[in-house]
């Protein structure tokens, strides 16, 4: 009988993690992450210089002083704008707005997803990415458009469209993927025919690109400055989309054949080209899972809104006519971390010792990435 009292202390680390733990959990792996670049470097200045938070600086400064007389940046204004109303309420700067609402919509998007799919999914998504733990904590645009996208999907799964559809229109002007959520609400709506409900929703999306489309259109000329400017910037010469992985094998077989640097590992270690290429892999297998699992079909088909969104966004990866369709490939895939995951449940341990350790583990590797691997052995064999 003494032998079988441990089962049930087993049994209790199977149980799927509460959303506090999961907060918990990530509320710990990110002040360990903050720590460390603290600690291996200048966390300001990273948040200065990180990412695209100068141009997003640069926006926002110019939306705060409604002055575009010398803004070249061609990133959406979303962000910008959230910036801007909260460093006006709360009377900070800029870049602390920045910083404010990353951190602030990463765990709000962590709360969604366990309300969405459950603890085991939100805490894998929080913590398996590097890049998503550096936008959530030296800032960026992916937290507040997670945020609002997977608000959109709670709201679709509880019959609240026109929220849904409010939500899933701002996050357009945050990144302008969140189309993709806009279309699985259409179509939802269309085979259910609630066409009343889709016209209302259809006018709330128009509504929300007008009033962005507007300040663009008077201020740069063009109501399509941004994607102009991002095509020129982004290499795709105005074709964002191409025949499906081209993108991402062409720069290297340039490279192999004529001799010319490749795109990738211009800026690269080999470690980070390893990293890229696991994500390319875990995005295949992932949709191979998808097709496999019993479990995944029947999710696909009583969540239709989330499957369009990922089926959409999932094509758009391996289509996107960019060099940064590799070379940005695990920052893009943030979205679907959530979808890979569901379609390799069955397989990931349920565990929460492990899920702690992993998470652990993962911080660790993230903050030495960011900083550079072998910048910061050198920094621990000084400090030794």
């Amino acid at each position: 009988m003494e032998q079988d009292r441990p089962e049930p202390v087993r049994r209790c680390w199977k149980t799927e993690p509460s959303l506090t733990e999961v907060l918990i959990l990530v509320c710990v792996c990110y002040l360990i992450y903050a720590g460390l670049i603290g600690l291996l470097d200048n966390y300001a200045l990273q948040v200065k210089t990180f990412g695209d938070n100068k141009p997003y600086v640069a926006i926002a400064t110019a939306i705060r002083h409604w002055d575009f007389s010398s803004l070249h940046a061609w990133q959406l204004w979303g962000l910008p704008y959230a910036m801007v109303a909260f460093s006006f309420l709360t009377h900070t700067s800029i870049l602390t707005a920045l910083l404010v609402i990353s951190i602030a919509c990463s765990f709000l998007a962590v709360a969604l997803s366990d309300r969405l799919w459950g603890g085991w999914v939100a805490a894998l998504f929080a913590l398996t990415s590097r890049e998503w733990i550096e936008r959530s904590l030296l800032g960026g645009a992916e937290p507040l458009f997670l945020a609002l996208v997977f608000g959109s999907f709670l709201a679709a799964r509880r019959q609240r469209w026109l929220l849904a559809s409010l939500l899933a229109a701002l996050s357009t002007i945050v990144r302008p993927m969140g189309i993709f959520a806009l279309a699985g609400i259409g179509l939802v709506l269309l085979f259910r025919k609630r066409f009343k409900t889709l016209a209302v929703a259809s006018v709330v999306a128009a509504l929300i690109g007008g009033l962005y489309v507007a300040p663009v259109r008077a201020y740069q000329g063009s109501s399509l400055a941004n994607v102009h400017a991002y095509g020129q910037a982004d290499g795709s010469g105005g074709m964002p989309v191409t025949l499906p992985f081209l993108a991402l094998v062409r720069r290297s077989a340039v490279g192999a054949v004529g001799g010319e640097k490749d795109v990738l590992s211009g800026k690269a270690t080999q470690l980070n080209l390893a990293r890229t290429a696991l994500w390319i892999g875990i995005v295949i297998f992932g949709v191979f899972a998808m097709f496999v699992s019993p479990q995944f079909r029947d999710f696909a088909l009583d969540h239709k809104v989330e499957t369009v969104f990922s089926t959409l966004y999932t094509v758009l990866l391996f289509t996107y006519n960019s060099p940064w369709a590799r070379t940005a490939f695990p920052r893009y895939a943030i979205p679907v971390i959530p979808f890979l995951i569901l379609a390799f449940e069955r397989w990931i341990p349920k565990d929460r010792r492990l899920l702690w350790a992993f998470g652990l583990a993962s911080t660790l590797l993230s903050a030495f990435s960011t900083v550079g691997v072998t910048n910061s052995i050198e920094i621990i064999r000084k400090a030794l």
